[in-house]
């Protein structure tokens, strides 16, 4: 078959490479190679993504920046550790650039609905949140967090490993992560816009000895259950294009590499690839009516509790692919459940596609 892939982030050239061998293949990106990078906090677990990275015959440990041990969570006025000895931080644009290489890679090239179709076999939509080639979402119920973060230096770190602060409506969170060498990210995503006040009041309290670069993308939190279709014609979607971001954690790097495995296994199915996807990424949609319930003040002990522990056996069972390992009083620390809602809903709308 003769397919583009449109986009080159994890499930773009995790997907290429894995087709190259069997396939024609080229990969349409829009940034130029001198200034390709990858927005995001460049965290993910190191067992799934190591074990993802041996089938394109690269060793993940080449682009570790930080090995976890414990991350921090300030959540409702306390502040506490849990397990994440598998979670890092890694050098994600040299990977995407390894994973790449050897590929027909087509730098600089913004391509959008009705550039390619006419022209491939097949068109696999890779651009996350804005599904340049597939078109908005037309069933389900989107959500796309803008989010802000700044590359920072620090002479002293404030933390010697991972932090973060939920939001206490559940509408995104704040993080700082390690990425050695004295360098942090310090970010956050908010549904209700709050992430850049978060993030500069973070860095008031804890002052860098240097600030040295801002970024942001918007993130899709929403299911893939919740972002329908995942094809149309010749194209089809991979990745955030069609909500492989837990949304919980807002971690889509290795989920959107396991659809991408996924569909190069049914590239003549997609079919059967939609439905598959659906199904492995299943609880995801428990955890995005999780959150969906915090954020509109609907969630109480008889619609919460249950999901909460679920959400709890969900982690425990995927500790290689969320990279921490909870305790179950842990997480309902975090999650919550409230006794009785204190107010009326408040209806969430996507976010705009904007950092």
């Amino acid at each position: 078959m003769k397919i583009a892939v449109a986009g080159m982030g994890p499930a773009g050239s995790y997907l290429a490479a894995l087709l190259s061998g069997k396939h024609q293949v080229d990969v349409y990106e829009g940034q130029t190679e001198e200034r390709f990078t990858s927005v995001c906090g460049w965290a993910t677990a190191y067992g799934g993504t190591k074990e993802a990275l041996k089938e394109v015959g690269l060793d993940f440990d080449d682009y570790v920046l930080h090995r976890g041990r414990e991350m921090y969570v300030s959540a409702f006025d306390r502040t506490f550790p849990i397990d994440a000895p598998e979670l890092v931080t890694f050098d994600k644009p040299r990977m995407i650039r390894d994973v790449a290489k050897g590929l027909n890679v087509r730098y600089g090239s913004f391509v959008r609905q009705g550039d390619l179709e006419s022209k491939y076999d097949l068109v696999v939509d890779a651009t996350g949140p804005y599904r340049r080639i597939l078109g908005p979402v037309q069933e389900g119920r989107d959500m796309i967090l803008p989010t802000f973060q700044w590359l920072v230096r620090y002479k002293d770190m404030p933390f010697d490993d991972f932090y973060i602060e939920p939001f206490d409506s559940f509408s995104g969170y704040l993080w700082y992560f390690p990425l050695g060498d004295h360098d942090a990210f310090v970010g956050a995503g908010d549904i209700q816009k709050g992430h850049r006040a978060s993030v500069e009041g973070f860095l008031k309290k804890h002052p860098p000895s240097e600030k040295v670069a801002t970024m942001g993308k918007p993130i899709r939190v929403a299911a893939p259950s919740s972002v329908l279709p995942h094809y149309g014609g010749n194209v089809v979607g991979v990745g955030e294009a069609i909500g492989t971001v837990y949304p919980i954690l807002g971690e889509g790097i290795l989920p959107s590499m396991t659809a991408a495995k996924m569909l190069s296994q049914m590239i003549d199915d997609r079919e059967g690839y939609s439905r598959g996807v659906r199904s492995r990424f299943s609880a995801y949609d428990l955890a995005y009516g999780y959150i969906i319930r915090k954020m509109e003040h609907t969630d109480n002990l008889l619609n919460s509790f249950i999901p909460a522990v679920k959400i709890f056996l969900w982690f425990k069972k995927n500790f290689d692919i969320t990279g921490v390992n909870p305790s179950i009083i842990e997480t309902l620390r975090v999650l919550r459940p409230r006794k009785k809602a204190t107010q009326g809903p408040t209806p969430v709308t996507p976010g705009p596609l904007s950092p």
